[in-house]
């Protein structure tokens, strides 16, 4: 069985303003290392158990995809774009259905574009070890060793062991609050929810089909009708509209009783959805370096063309790009989306 990397990038990361904007989101910059993120996830995911990737993105973003993707010599084996987003239950239905015409026996690795992930040979090695579990027809999630009573993600609570580090799931938990997260790290059987899906193709269109068939409906409508301008796939806006906006998670995961949960990976995993959290992994100096003088805990980034100095400050996360600064707590990072929220309630579209 080869594994077919589906790779989503067309979300907007606006939690990462002023960096990440509508036309350049977060996924398409180099935050961390000196390749953009979407590169990143791209190049981890090379070698003879992958097919070339499949890349799932906005219409806006094909340029850049296949920009980036040509900076890395990479080819890949399709460009599916959305005419609209319709959250990760769609994408799992058109991967589903792609990749089962190229590959009956195809198994598809559905992860985000955006994710850090610090030592990528442990993270292969899981996929690669749960593929070959495949065969019993699971629909695999990857649950990441928390390292702390983190409030910014879902958990996954597994229960019995299936094969090595393979389990059922026994429930998925949304965001807790910071008393019930306390909890959930004190609990082994707890895991952060990465939002990383393994499933042989016809084993997700066959759960779609008993849990969500009207957005397999949809979504096959979609890929079916589809047109293929500059070699890419565009699917049929009419009928993408008409899919139901639900993710994975709650379309199916929830749903089926193929559910199971490797875990737990420790790969040095970061969802990189805050400013706070590029702080704390960022290797790479700004562009132009800040003065600091008696401060403590700050994390500058900023343009070419800008120098930030810092007197008596702590715990602070400076953004610095064109004509937009970000000064934000590093405990209020998770707000930095209402921003963008405000600044599109007010008009100010020309700078998202």
């Amino acid at each position: 069985m080869r594994i077919y990397p589906v790779i989503m990038c067309g979300g907007a990361g606006t939690r990462l303003w002023p960096v990440s904007v509508q036309a350049h989101p977060k996924q398409f910059h180099r935050l961390v290392t000196d390749k953009t993120v979407f590169q990143d996830t791209v190049l981890r995911l090379k070698g003879e158990d992958f097919a070339p990737p499949v890349i799932i993105s906005n219409q806006r973003y094909a340029g850049l995809v296949r920009e980036q993707l040509a900076e890395i010599g990479v080819e890949p084996g399709a460009v599916i774009l959305e005419p609209m987003a319709r959250n990760t239950a769609a994408v799992a239905a058109v991967a589903a259905r792609h990749i089962a015409e190229q590959d009956p026996d195809g198994l598809a690795l559905l992860l985000p574009s955006d994710h850090f992930i610090g030592q990528p040979d442990v993270f292969v090695s899981a996929v690669t070890e749960a593929a070959r579990m495949a065969k019993s027809g699971h629909i695999t999630t990857f649950g990441i060793k928390p390292d702390r009573p983190e409030t910014g993600f879902g958990y996954i609570q597994r229960g019995e062991a299936i094969d090595g580090a393979l389990y059922t799931v026994t429930e998925f938990k949304e965001k807790p609050n910071a008393e019930t997260a306390m909890k959930y790290i004190a609990d082994p059987a707890f895991s952060w929810n990465a939002g990383i899906f393994l499933f042989p193709a016809s084993v997700m269109i066959d759960e779609l089909e008993t849990h969500a068939p009207d957005i397999l409906d949809a979504a096959s409508a979609a890929l079916e009708a589809a047109t293929h301008p500059d070699g890419n796939i565009l699917l049929d806006p009419e009928c993408f509209m008409a899919v139901r906006s639900t993710s994975v998670d709650y379309a199916v995961m929830e749903q089926t009783s193929k559910a199971a949960i490797y875990a737990p990976l420790d790969c040095q995993w970061n969802d990189i959805g805050t400013w706070g959290m590029i702080g704390a992994i960022r290797k790479q100096d700004s562009a132009n370096p800040p003065v600091s003088i008696d401060a403590e805990g700050c994390t500058v980034l900023s343009d070419a063309d800008h120098m930030v100095a810092l007197v008596g400050v702590q715990d602070l996360c400076v953004v610095v790009d064109g004509g937009r600064i970000l000064v934000a707590s590093k405990d209020r990072t998770q707000d930095v989306g209402k921003v963008v929220s405000a600044l599109r309630d007010s008009g100010r579209d020309d700078l998202l």
